[in-house]
C-alpha cells in the first residue's frame, strides 16, 4: 500500500449501528428510570421529617438510609428508602440502590406489617423483572430506629440494613 493513502478503521455498517445504540439508550433508560422522582420525593421528604420526627419513633413509615449486600455473590451498594403508609397494615417502599457505584435502581414494592408485633415486623415479595432478578421475598423488622431485613431470589439472597437519615 502506497505511504501516502490514508489508512481507514474498519466502521459499524449501519444496519448493525441502529440496534447497539437502541441497546445503549434502553440500558441507560433501565438504569436511571425513576431515579429523578425518587431524588424529588426524598427532598420534599427530608423537609416534613423535622415536623414529624416525633412521630417516626413508632412508625415504619418515613425515611430511610443505609446499605445493601448479597451474601450470594458479595455485590453491595448505597440504599435508601422512601415508606409510605397505605391501608390495612400494608406500606408501599421506595428503595432506591445504588450498584457498582455508578448504576442506581428504583423500584417499589409492597410490605405487610404485622400490627401485633412490637418489633415492626413485615414481609413481600415482589417481580422486578428478569434483568433485575426476578421475583424476591422479602422480611424484616424495625426495632430501635434500625431497619433489618433479608431478601431472597432464584439466583441471590442478602440483606438491607438502614436507620434514619442523619441519626448517629
Amino acid at each position: 500500500m502506497p505511504e501516502d493513502t490514508p489508512t481507514r478503521l474498519p466502521s459499524i455498517p449501519r444496519r448493525k449501528a441502529f440496534p447497539i445504540a437502541a441497546l445503549i439508550l434502553w440500558f441507560m433508560a433501565l438504569f436511571s428510570s425513576g431515579c429523578g422522582g425518587f431524588h424529588r420525593a426524598w427532598n420534599q421528604q427530608q423537609v416534613s421529617n423535622s415536623a414529624v420526627n416525633h412521630r417516626q419513633e413508632t412508625s415504619i413509615a418515613g425515611a430511610w438510609t443505609g446499605h445493601w449486600e448479597s451474601t450470594a455473590n458479595g455485590h453491595h451498594g448505597a440504599l435508601r428508602c422512601l415508606i409510605t403508609a397505605k391501608e390495612n397494615h400494608r406500606y408501599q417502599a421506595w428503595y432506591h440502590a445504588k450498584y457498582l457505584k455508578w448504576f442506581s435502581y428504583s423500584y417499589k414494592v409492597e410490605m405487610v406489617v404485622d400490627p401485633l408485633d412490637p418489633l415492626l415486623t413485615f414481609h413481600g415479595q415482589a417481580d422486578l423483572g428478569a434483568l433485575a432478578g426476578g421475583e424476591y421475598q422479602y422480611k424484616g423488622s424495625v426495632s430501635n430506629q434500625v431497619f433489618r431485613a433479608t431478601y431472597q431470589a432464584r439466583k441471590d439472597h442478602g440483606i438491607f440494613q438502614m436507620e434514619r437519615p442523619g441519626k448517629k
